[in-house]
């Protein structure tokens, strides 16, 4: 790590450390996010709960606190819903690792002129499923191997003027990221598979079909280990490519709010805040 540190500060690339907005900036956001959140009295629909892979993502320690209501420091959700607000006209948002769904919903009911795009190994969660009208539905094998042992699938949906994918498929599965190809997001939201060995491959993947938008920010969630070392790895190769203008790490709360520490988290753009 120390190494890693080294190189990346030769490059003159220096990490901000602080959350790149004044707290007061948010505060309309942390209103309607949390008001967002008061919408839904229980997140986890206990069928699907018990038939999924990977418990959407619900770790057993927060299982008991998903519901509960959190205070007002903010969140990354909050800052995404910021930044989009204040530097695009219209949204692209793409998220990998949807879980139960919480910060894909508040994104959705933030964003005002946005399309969505979720990326998990599950099937979308019934209660975020709940509130969208169902426009069309392909499938295709899952690769043998993968941990998911049903169908992938590309599900689209309206949600009042927004359109809203969900792709449930294997974030390894490169066959399933062609699947996304001609889309251009200019808001990234990682928060899947922790590994570092998967962060670089949804980077590459972006990459590769060319998914990211002329004006783009990126979001990874839980930067620890050597999950920070693959974040350093991918703004020491790609900084130039992309004239990177803003590097963050962060620590910010998550969509859990107060009842976990606060989350690593990394923030690159193409553009000055």
């Amino acid at each position: 790590m120390i190494n890693s540190l080294k190189q990346l500060f030769r490059t003159e690339i220096r990490p901000k450390t602080t959350i790149p907005v004044a707290e007061g900036d948010l505060r309309p956001f942390i209103t309607g996010n949390r008001a967002s959140l008061g919408q839904i009295d229980n997140w986890i629909d206990e069928k699907a709960f018990a038939s999924s892979y990977f418990n959407y993502g619900v770790p057993d320690f927060i299982r008991d606190k998903i519901n509960k209501p959190i205070n007002t420091t903010p969140t990354y959700t909050d800052l995404m819903a910021y930044i989009a607000s204040k530097y695009f006209q219209s949204v692209n948002y793409l998220e990998i690792g949807v879980s139960v769904g919480k910060n894909f919903y508040q994104m959705q009911q933030s964003l005002e002129n946005a399309e969505l795009t979720g990326f998990d190994i599950e099937e979308i969660n019934p209660v975020l499923e709940k509130g969208l009208e169902r426009i069309s539905k392909t499938e295709w094998d899952t690769p043998p191997g993968s941990i998911k042992k049903n169908r992938s699938s590309l599900t689209t949906y309206h949600a009042g003027n927004k359109n809203i994918r969900y792709l449930s498929a294997d974030v390894w599965d490169e066959n399933s990221w062609a699947k996304l190809e001609g889309s251009k997001f200019n808001l990234v939201f990682s928060d899947a598979l922790h590994t570092p060995e998967a962060i670089l491959f949804e980077f590459e993947m972006l990459v590769k079909y060319q998914l990211l938008d002329e004006k783009f920010v990126i979001v990874w969630d839980d930067l620890v280990g050597k999950m920070k070392k693959s974040f350093y790895r991918i703004i020491r190769k790609y900084h130039k490519a992309y004239n990177l203008q803003e590097i963050n790490l962060m620590s910010i709360n998550g969509w859990i709010g107060e009842y976990e520490n606060a989350h690593s988290v990394g923030l690159i753009s193409n553009f000055k805040f």
